[in-house]
C-alpha cells in the first residue's frame, strides 16, 4: 500500500509538473491537436470560438499512457522505475509517447470525425466559430478531478489571458468536462469573467429544425445512451441530446441508470487509478449491453472508457459527433 500511494503521488505529480511546464498533461511540446481542421478553412480569429481543449485529439496518448503506467507499477519495487514515472518527459514525453500513439489510428480517425461532425452541424444551421488552431489552450480539468485544486488557479489564468488576447467572448465546447470548467470553476478564480460558455448538443438543440433539414441522410438506428455525469448533473443537459438524436432518425433507448441518475464510467481517475476505473466501467458496460450493442456517448473520457470493451463484447460505442459525420 505504502508503494502504491507513492506510484500514485509520483503520478500526479508528474500531471502537475507538464501541465505548469507546457500547458498540456503529457508534457507534449509540439501541435498534435491541429491535423482534424485540414480541410475546413475555419476562420483563426472571431469572438465566438469552437474550443475543443484538445480533449478527443489527446485520446491517443491517454490509450498510451494508462498503459505505460499499468505496464510500470507491477515493478515498481525495482530500482529506477519509479523514477521512471517522476520524470515526467521520459514517459510522457514526445518521443515515446508519439511514437507509440501512431499505432492508434482507429481513435484519431473516431476524434476528427467527432469533430468535424460538429463543425458540419454548426455550420448546417449557420454557426461559423473560429478555431485557434496551435494557440488553442488545454482547459486544466485533470487538475480539477484529482484534486490537485492548489495548482489550478495559475493555469486558469493563463488560459483567460490567452483567450481574452484573442478577443474571445463566446466559447463553443465539444465536451461536457471543458464546458464545466470555463462555465462554473474558472468563474471562481476569475474576476468579472465576462465569457459567454455553451455546449454545442444545447446551440444544435435550439435548432433542431434547421438541423433536421441539413441531414441528407436519416440513421435509422437503436442506440442505447450512456448519459455522462458531467453533462448531467453538473451542466444539466439532458434533453438536448435526445432531441438531435431524433433530428437524425435515431431511436433512443434508456438504460436502468440513466440521466440524472446515470451510472459513471470510471473516467477521467483512469490515468492514476486503472484498477477502479475498470471495475466501474465494466459494471456499467455490462448494463448498457443489456439494452443494446450498439451505445451512444457524448464525451470524450466515456468514449475511452466503454470502447475498450468492443472487441471483448461484440459492441459497438459511438460519440454523438460521429454520428453528426454520418448524417451530414
Amino acid at each position: 500500500m505504502k508503494r502504491s500511494k507513492k506510484f500514485i503521488s509520483e503520478v500526479l505529480s508528474t500531471l502537475k509538473d507538464n501541465i505548469q511546464r507546457t500547458g498540456d498533461p503529457f508534457g507534449i511540446k509540439s501541435v498534435y491537436w491541429t491535423g482534424w481542421t485540414k480541410g475546413l478553412n475555419l476562420p483563426r480569429s472571431g469572438e465566438t470560438i469552437l474550443l475543443t481543449a484538445r480533449m478527443y485529439q489527446m485520446l491517443p496518448y491517454i490509450i498510451q499512457i494508462t498503459g505505460l503506467v499499468a505496464s510500470a507499477r507491477p515493478f515498481i519495487s525495482r530500482s529506477g522505475l519509479a523514477t521512471i514515472v517522476n520524470v515526467g518527459n521520459r514517459i510522457m514525453g514526445d518521443k515515446i509517447i508519439k511514437v507509440k500513439s501512431l499505432g492508434s489510428k482507429n481513435i484519431r480517425s473516431k476524434g476528427k470525425k467527432v469533430l468535424t461532425g460538429i463543425v458540419n452541424a454548426l455550420s448546417a444551421i449557420g454557426q461559423r466559430p473560429a478555431y485557434l488552431y496551435e494557440d488553442e489552450p488545454y482547459s486544466g480539468v485533470l487538475l480539477y478531478d484529482l484534486g490537485l485544486d492548489e495548482y489550478i488557479e495559475d493555469h486558469i489564468k493563463k488560459v483567460y489571458s490567452l483567450l481574452k488576447s484573442h478577443n474571445v467572448k463566446k466559447v463553443i465546447g465539444v465536451d461536457p468536462h471543458t464546458v464545466f470548467m470555463l462555465k462554473e470553476i474558472y468563474p471562481k478564480y476569475i474576476k468579472n469573467y465576462d465569457i459567454e460558455v455553451k455546449h454545442y448538443l444545447e446551440i444544435l438543440s435550439e435548432n433542431k429544425d434547421a438541423l433536421r433539414k441539413a441531414c441528407k441522410k436519416s440513421l435509422d438506428k437503436e442506440f442505447v445512451i450512456h448519459d455522462s455525469c458531467y453533462m448531467t448533473r453538473e451542466l444539466g443537459i439532458i434533453e438536448q441530446v435526445r432531441r438531435i438524436s431524433a433530428s437524425l432518425g435515431i431511436t433512443i433507448l434508456e438504460p436502468e441508470n440513466t440521466k440524472l441518475d446515470t451510472a459513471c464510467c470510471g473516467g477521467p481517475i483512469e490515468y492514476a487509478f486503472r484498477d477502479l476505473t475498470e471495475k466501474v466501467s465494466e459494471t456499467r458496460i455490462q448494463e448498457l449491453v443489456g439494452v443494446s450493442k450498439n451505445i451512444l456517448v457524448e464525451c470524450p473520457i466515456c468514449l475511452i472508457n466503454l470502447r475498450k470493451y468492443e472487441k471483448k463484447m461484440g459492441i459497438k460505442v459511438w460519440d454523438i459527433g460521429e454520428l453528426l459525420f454520418g448524417a451530414l
